[in-house]
């Protein structure tokens, strides 16, 4: 049997599903401000952080755990299967290879063994996923689990219309019966409420979907540069950027402009804020984004990112980045461990996180990441009973540390994976295998972890702690605009185009506020004033 024998890919990680969706409406449109003031008397689940086991360093409601190796003996803490002996079908994306059907995957077999139930998967990859959601909803067809973007037109309306209503089963002290699902903070469970109800179970992401600058470490210490550098100034990341460029080699230091990092870095806060007297800007609306588009300019007149960033698809970019034509990119914490998983056979790669420095002398903003990946809802048609389906989901909850989480990660000892020491290695069968979308049933919370490689997860953990000095929050999160429902691609598309030939020198900045005033007139004012309304209707403290 194979195995993978250096860095240890983390399965079933949190991969980004970010695909738009275009679905009609099902239901009739929920307005605003009787959706959010119905909402606001909804109890959230009692918030139980899971205490069966103890990080090496130390997160808490939004920053993350982190481990140094897997625990020994893990926590088995569902005891039965939490399925009925009927088959239960789900439809998800799948951010990877699409793994063996059923049938030829041992490990998706001895998943039904443990669950209880035959569990029958339909997927797609993210790419094709919107089609195949859209397809589903429009025929009636759903199964009993449904995987649903945030990204969906009309949410609130698709829950209300197609989703049970789980709310007198989690509110308040009631999800103590599914303790792994209790152990969600608040955070993670207001998207999934609407229409005065909770409608769904939510896959959580937050912290480890908030951006950093990832550098190719070893590629830094061969040029003689500190490989866990953290410049404090603007200038000293753009003097570190030209240092690593050689174009004449066909090597850039970024393999795309990092707009959200300059933005972060001139002290713009994350996308939609909140004011005092309760009304809400974008963050194109703020006084510092034409200094982030001077320094963004700076950046590509200094020939420090690829030539054909703009044009680029994220697989290319990630090519760069792999084979090491790019020192640097901008992305995720998931993007982080999906790198070293998909290196594992390169005995020198290595990543590291840059945080904003200041631009400018501004105190850098960072934005936490969206809290939620997608809202898992259970079909009103589902032939099975809500306390089973909720059972299941508990299940696939269970956080790093249990039995469950070693299963449904890493498979069967012996098979998908081998031990060193107490680390899950996977094989080669594992790595093919245990990728089948499951974790977009629910989810713990990511915790920083790598298979024999600590270090991996100490530096994910440090870096997180120095975005953690100024966390930003979009605080329209959860709240429903039905003009940023219907409009947002039609009233954002021609902004962000503005801004890209802006940063590329090809239209003077000095048109921002024209393309600004533009937007507030074509609906931006509209959203502003409906998240207002829908914030106070909400009653959120």
């Amino acid at each position: 049997m194979d195995r993978i024998t250096r860095r240890h890919a983390l399965l079933g990680g949190a991969a980004a599903f970010a695909a738009p969706m275009i679905l009609g409406s099902c239901g009739a449109k929920t307005s605003t401000k009787d959706g959010q003031e119905r909402n606001s008397a909804v109890e959230l689940p009692t918030y139980t952080k899971y205490a069966g086991v103890t990080p090496d360093w130390q997160g808490d409601d939004v920053l993350l755990d982190g481990f140094k190796s897997y625990p020994e003996d893990p926590v088995q803490g569902v005891q039965e299967a939490p399925g009925d002996g009927k088959p239960i079908s789900f439809v998800t994306n799948i951010p990877g290879a699409i793994p063996p059907q059923m049938d030829k995957n041992p490990f998706w077999q001895a998943l039904n063994e443990r669950i209880g139930s035959e569990l029958r998967i339909e997927m797609a990859p993210n790419s094709d996923y919107s089609t195949k959601i859209q397809t589903k909803i429009a025929s009636g067809d759903l199964p009993d689990i449904i995987n649903i973007p945030t990204s969906t037109p009309d949410l609130p309306g698709l829950l209300e219309s197609t989703c049970m209503d789980l709310t007198e089963h989690l509110s308040g002290d009631a999800v103590a019966k599914y303790p792994y699902l209790a152990n969600l903070g608040p955070d993670y469970w207001r998207p999934c409420v609407a229409a005065g109800a909770i409608y769904g179970v939510p896959v959580p992401r937050m912290m480890s979907r908030s951006f950093v600058i990832l550098t190719r470490r070893d590629l830094l210490e061969a040029k003689g540069i500190d490989p866990d550098i953290q410049p404090k100034t603007w200038e000293e990341f753009k003097d570190l950027c030209i240092e690593v460029t050689d174009a004449a080699s066909n090597t850039w230091a970024l393999t795309t402009m990092p707009g959200n990092f300059v933005n972060m870095a001139a002290g713009i806060p994350n996308k939609w804020q909140r004011a005092d007297d309760g009304t809400f800007t974008f963050f194109i609306e703020h006084e510092a984004m034409e200094a982030s588009l001077e320094a963004q300019k700076e950046l590509w007149e200094a020939g420090v990112v690829n030539p054909d960033a703009y044009t680029a698809n994220a697989s290319t970019k990630n090519e760069w980045f792999n084979g090491g034509k790019a020192a640097m990119d901008h992305d995720s914490f998931v993007a982080w461990t999906g790198y070293e998983s998909s290196n594992i056979g390169i005995e020198d790669y290595s990543v590291g996180g840059i945080v904003a420095p200041s631009l400018m002398g501004a105190s850098p903003h960072f934005w936490l990441g969206a809290a939620i990946n997608n809202i898992t809802g259970f079909s009103k048609d589902s032939d099975h009973d809500v306390e089973t389906l909720l059972a299941v989901a508990n299940w696939f909850a269970a956080p790093f540390g249990t039995e469950e989480y070693l299963f449904k990660k890493y498979g069967e000892q012996g098979k998908q994976y081998e031990l060193d020491g107490n680390d899950p290695v996977p094989t080669s069968q594992g790595v093919q295998e245990v990728g089948i979308g499951v974790q977009y049933i629910s989810d713990a919370p990511m915790a920083f972890y790598f298979p024999g490689e600590p270090e991996i997860a100490e530096r994910q953990y440090n870096t997180q702690k120095l975005l953690s000095e100024n966390l930003s929050r979009d605080t329209s999160e959860g709240l429903y605009s039905p003009t940023r429902d219907e409009k947002g691609g039609e009233l954002e598309s021609p902004v962000w185009d503005a801004m890209s030939q802006m940063a590329q020198g090809k239209r003077p900045i000095s048109d921002l506020p024209d393309v600004v005033k533009t937007w507030r007139e074509s609906g931006g004012a509209q959203v502003a004033e409906e998240l207002a309304e829908a914030y106070a209707a909400a009653d959120i403290k």
